[in-house]
């Protein structure tokens, strides 16, 4: 070989650590053919530069037989491209000369060599990132042949080690920003790696950034399918000095004592934390020292949580454990592994084997004899806590939960604490306690507003009177005209934070919920009642009646819906105002259709209820198509569904007038008239009358709009109104008369006449009376006949013809016994009574009167029953009566006082003169 080719290969360098190059005074050498290249690397990659023919040909022509001319040939383009590389290595062979400092692979093994025998560890880091400089990329990068496969595979492994053992280093010498950068950059590469995954666990706690650590794990848990729950232990991570065995546990028991700050000013729940006490203290008979607090969001759940805890604390010597589990925060909620873990650690608790079972062994094992509390605040459901909860012995615990924990009590034995809202006078001692008594004040004409629309929020309450003491007092009217009205409540109530914002506390447990119970929540919204009942629902979704049950058990379940009454559910007016924004959201035609239902409902089962009480009464309703419709048997139960259903039932009369639907408009007030009168709600009727005649003008025939120009008389007479109550009567028999409605005609006349008795016009009534028994008698009219054979006695014994009077009411009498009208049959009963006391047989007088109250009292028709009294009393005191006498008039003074009479005196006189 001559001096100057020896020189040239000298000065080469060989690389094979990323793309295969050969160099020359640090330039790349042109090697034009791929099977040139790759024979340069497979004679660099073999143990002294020298191959067989066999291991040349199983890497660039894997699995075809060697050929002496094929190698050859490309040796010789070798030897062009590289002078003097090739030798002669005898038959079967190729070999190459190469300076072994020119080879990266050489040199990178040299600095592992270096790295492994250093006792220092600044040494071996320094060997280690040597070695490691030597990787410019993927090894043999570049390179086609499948034979090269297997090479790559492991060079890879190579660099892959190196890296890991360079990044323990850098934490065994403190750079631990170097470690996770390197151990960050290193999974991309290799995701699947445990040992760079604790590398980059470790560089984080020591860096001070703990909080990465949890997600990071769960991340590599959901893509690897691997437990890393080891890595969450106390001593899992210390580096490569750990003694494989584990930390020792500490011969000193940690006495952990995490309760956040407590409130300062919990007000009310004094019951609540007695019973919590007495859990906690194992006191209650047939539950453990289990307490399960839940509630809407909002309610104060781990205000009162921390303080039972706080009152709690002495008889909890060793320690109270505290997690947030975040089972309705916007993430995903806290996982058990990684809070056994932190339990474990803050107990100085160290498993024996570190998977779960065995953390759920230490930790309860743990537990059994020390006195330790945890509140395990916001779990989702029971399985969420279940795992966390101590076994026997004298630890305790608290979970609070949005969600009814009914499992926990069932299986734990767990002591159900449901937390409402607060009432009136501590929501005000609450706006007291975070105002103070000067700001306190200056809000004083504001505070029924600010409890009302807060709802006993205490969240809510809270974040109002934040608002109020962060600015001046002039703002104060301002910010409660915006809570005041529900387009802008909710944003009254977000201090843009999940948890101070009514609105994100309550979307996070709306998004929890199934889409059955969701669908349920906003059509609950569009009912109208504050409370909704049991056969309301199921008129919602009347073909699936099992859907709706499980949709409103989830929506109790989750404390959106409350049962205040049996079978009748209710909103929270907050959760309301959330919901509506939630119909808004609805398909137009969707939320028509639940309107239409609503309503359809309602009408027909307040239409049923109302035949009950007046049979005689006909409007244009007629049967409910797809309709369940309640049927009462007595008049006393018509009333109580009335009862019941009032609020709902006048709310609907405003979504008809809303929604524009004259149909239900003038129809819902018409069927409630007769309950309003009888219950003594005859301002109600006038508002809601007033609001049908304009309905009635637009969609109804000019009978029906006579009709309830009837109605709208009646009223104005309950309210001593009669030149009203006529002017109303007048136009109703007019608009009859000019329709030729005989019938319409024939009621208006009944009732003018009765409002002329009363007017003191008799004789003009018994006109009005005639000419109606006449039209019902052509109609056949059984209880109209009866009604105006009765008016005419009436007429009569004001006219002081008692004979006659009483001879028709004998008649009306025989007419109407033994029908529904029981109202018609009690006032024919009361006038012969009255005739009869007149004529001064008190005997039978009293016989009418006593069965007139009867009556009365099955038709809860109070007012009707007092006066009937009134005139029993009097009729007793005649006959001498007088300790019968006495207890008719206290009766009736009872009946008075629940009617709202503060002077029962004066009103037992006017029951007196009532014609």
């Amino acid at each position: 070989m001559r001096l100057h080719e020896i020189e040239r290969i000298t000065i080469m360098e060989f690389r094979v650590l990323g793309p295969v190059v050969a160099l020359g005074a640090e330039q790349s050498v042109a090697i034009n053919s791929t099977k040139t290249l790759e024979l340069l690397a497979v004679l660099l990659m073999a143990p002294g530069h020298r191959a067989s023919h066999a291991d040349v040909t199983s890497s660039l022509w894997p699995g075809q037989q060697p050929n002496a001319n094929r190698i050859r040939q490309y040796s010789s383009k070798l030897r062009k491209a590289i002078p003097g590389i090739v030798q002669t290595a005898g038959r079967g062979f190729c070999h190459i000369q190469v300076d072994p400092q020119s080879f990266d692979y050489t040199r990178f093994q040299g600095f592992l060599r270096v790295a492994n025998a250093a006792r220092d560890s600044a040494v071996r880091l320094e060997a280690l990132r040597s070695a490691l400089d030597e990787f410019r990329g993927a090894p043999l990068d570049g390179l086609l042949s499948k034979g090269f496969e297997q090479k790559q595979i492991e060079l890879t492994a190579e660099m892959r080690d190196a890296t890991t053992a360079c990044a323990f280093a850098e934490l065994e010498c403190g750079e631990a920003h170097s470690a996770l950068q390197r151990a960050d950059s290193a999974l991309t590469r290799w995701p699947e790696s445990d040992t760079l995954l604790e590398i980059k666990v470790s560089a984080l706690r020591l860096l001070g950034r703990e909080h990465l650590v949890e997600p990071l794990l769960a991340h590599w848990e959901r893509h690897s399918g691997r437990p890393t729950v080891h890595l969450l232990l106390n001593g899992a991570t210390e580096g490569p000095s750990t003694a494989t065995g584990g930390a020792p546990p500490s011969p000193i028991r940690p006495t952990p004592r995490q309760l956040p700050s407590p409130p300062v000013d919990l007000i009310g729940r004094e019951g609540q934390l007695d019973r919590m006490a007495e859990t906690l203290a194992g006191r209650t008979p047939g539950r453990s020292r289990l307490a399960a607090l839940t509630g809407m969001p909002g309610v104060g759940k781990t205000f009162l949580a921390v303080r039972a805890a706080t009152l709690a604390g002495g008889s909890f010597p060793d320690g109270i454990l505290y997690a947030d589990l975040g089972g309705f925060s916007p993430g995903d909620p806290k996982r058990h592994a990684p809070l056994l873990a932190r339990f474990l650690n803050d107990l100085g608790v160290r498993p024996a084997t570190p998977t779960m079972d065995g953390m759920v062994s230490a930790y309860r094992t743990a537990l059994a004899d020390r006195a330790i509390l945890l509140i395990l605040d916001n779990a989702r459901d029971e399985d969420h806590a279940r795992p966390l909860l101590p076994g026997p012995g004298a630890s305790a615990a608290i979970v609070t939960s949005r969600r009814q924990l009914h499992g926990l009590a069932i299986r734990e034995g767990a002591e159900l604490v449901d937390l409402a809202p607060l009432d009136r006078w501590d929501a005000i001692a609450l706006l007291r306690a975070r105002l103070g008594e000067e700001r306190m004040r200056t809000a004083v004409p504001f505070i029924n507003d600010l409890v009302e629309h807060c709802g006993g929020l205490p969240l809510a309450l809270g974040i109002m009177a934040a608002r109020i003491a962060g600015r001046p007092s002039q703002a104060l009217a301002g910010m409660v005209r915006h809570l005041r009205q529900e387009s802008t409540r909710l944003r009254s109530l977000d201090m843009g934070s999940e948890s101070l914002s009514v609105r994100l506390q309550l979307e996070t447990s709306y998004k929890l919920l199934p889409a059955s119970a969701a669908k349920l929540l906003w059509q609950l919204t569009v009912h109208p009642g504050p409370t909704v009942s049991w056969a309301a629902l199921r008129a919602l979704e009347p073909d699936d009646i099992g859907g709706v049950n499980d949709a409103v058990d989830e929506l109790m379940r989750m404390s959106l819906v409350t049962e205040p009454v049996f079978e009748r559910y209710s909103l929270h007016d907050l959760v309301r105002v959330y919901t509506a924004e939630l119909v808004d959201r609805q398909d137009e035609e969707e939320r028509s259709r639940v309107v239409e239902k609503v309503l359809r409902f309602l009408l027909h089962n307040a239409w049923a209820c109302d035949r009950k009480l007046n049979p005689a009464r006909r409007l244009p309703i007629g049967e409910g198509p797809e309709v369940e419709v309640f049927t009462p048997t007595h008049a006393r139960d018509a009333m109580s569904w009335f009862e019941a259903e009032y609020a709902t039932l006048t709310a609907a009369v405003g979504l008809a007038e809303k929604q524009g639907l004259d149909h239900y408009t003038w129809l819902l007030p018409m069927v409630l008239v007769t309950f309003q009168w009888r219950s003594g709600r005859h301002l109600d009727a006038l508002k809601y009358l007033t609001s049908a005649l304009e309905a009635a003008g637009r969609a109804a025939d000019p009978a029906d709009v006579a009709m309830v120009h009837r109605m709208l008389a009646g009223t104005y007479r309950s309210l001593a109104n009669l030149p009203r109550a006529t002017g109303e009567l007048r136009q109703a028999v007019q608009v009859s008369e000019s329709e030729g409605d005989v019938l319409g005609t024939a009621l208006g006349r009944h009732i003018l006449g009765i409002l002329l008795r009363e007017s003191g016009a008799p004789s003009e009534a018994l006109e009005h009376f005639s000419a109606a028994l006449s039209s019902f008698e052509q109609l056949n009219d059984t209880l109209g006949q009866g009604a105006a054979l009765n008016g005419i006695g009436s007429a009569r014994y004001d006219l002081g013809q008692h004979d006659v009077g009483l001879d028709y009411c004998q008649q009306s009498l025989a007419l109407l016994d033994g029908k529904d009208d029981l109202n018609g049959l009690a006032h024919v009963l009361f006038s012969s009574g009255r005739i009869r006391l007149a004529m001064g047989n008190h005997e039978a007088a009293v016989i009418d009167f006593r069965r007139a109250c009867d009556l009365y009292r099955s038709l809860t028709y109070s007012s009707r029953e007092a006066r009937t009294l009134v005139w029993l009393a009097d009729t007793l005191r005649s006959a001498n009566q007088l300790l019968e006498a006495e207890g008719a008039i206290d009766q009736a003074r009872v009946l008075l006082r629940e009617l709202g009479e503060s002077d029962l005196d004066a009103a037992v006189e006017r029951m007196r003169r009532l014609p």
